[in-house]
């Protein structure tokens, strides 16, 4: 293949993926060309960036473009959104800050604080100090996503020091906006590691020190509409809860 055309080795590599451009870059000079070449690229960056998109300045080439999306989220809509490229494949991620959910008492002092996190992606996370009552909701518009790809939600999180109220499951679910909640059957997921407890999602933690548990999948197809939305709710226990802190809700591909 070394004898073929540059551009003819592009455009063949431009139908893999971005993880198989890398690696071949590694065959020959002429590869590795290929492999760099804004064409490639350019495949691999959405045909349709976020109302609001901006490249960086200072990126010489689309790899460049794309690595920086894959490593460093772009803040849109007034900083209560970040979009992002899935590394493996170029998928388009979304995480929404905690300002943009639905929180249930959320702007009442007495219930939620909203405090500065020097690890958070944006400038405010929720600091729950105290509810009986939990049912944080978001909402993404489809036709923000990538097509004909499986998408998960995530509910980003971290505890305070003295964290109460979160041993049992909680309700999670991922449904399309307008949907009859009667018709809806959420699922269980604990957000804290209970070693008695074998219901559902369990919370891992990520790399950036921050935990998720997951609330649902959903698969986006070519000229799919509306809103997707997803909620956390503990609302038939009547016992009290604190020391939750809400990140967000990120909006990602599920990787084989």
């Amino acid at each position: 293949m070394n004898n073929l055309p540059e551009d003819c080795i592009a455009k063949i590599l431009s139908l893999t993926t971005p993880r198989d451009v890398c690696r071949s870059s590694a065959v020959s000079k002429c590869f590795r060309s290929a492999a760099d070449s804004d064409h490639v690229w350019n495949h691999f960056l959405p045909s349709e960036f976020p109302e609001g998109f901006t490249a960086p300045e200072g990126l010489p080439t689309k790899k460049h473009l794309f690595f920086s999306l894959v490593h460093n989220p772009l803040l849109l809509h007034g900083s209560q959104l970040s979009f992002s490229l899935e590394r493996s494949t170029g998928n388009k991620c979304y995480m929404m800050a905690a300002r943009a959910l639905n929180i249930t008492w959320g702007h009442d002092q007495r219930y939620w604080q909203w405090i500065s996190h020097p690890n958070a992606r944006f400038k405010e996370v929720a600091a729950l100090k105290m509810v009986w009552w939990l049912d944080i909701t978001g909402k993404i518009n489809i036709a923000l996503l990538s097509d004909d790809t499986l998408y998960a939600a995530y509910l980003v999180f971290k505890w305070n020091l003295d964290p109460y109220g979160f041993r049992q499951p909680v309700e999670a679910s991922l449904v399309l906006a307008g949907t009859d909640h009667d018709d809806v059957q959420p699922s269980m997921v604990s957000l804290m590691h209970n070693p008695g407890s074998e219901q559902g999602q369990r919370a891992e933690l990520r790399s950036d020190d921050w935990y998720e548990v997951e609330l649902g999948q959903f698969f986006k197809r070519r000229g799919d509409m509306g809103d997707i939305e997803m909620s956390l709710k503990e609302t038939k226990r009547p016992f009290e809860k604190k020391g939750l802190i809400v990140h967000g809700i990120e909006i990602r591909p599920v990787l084989p």
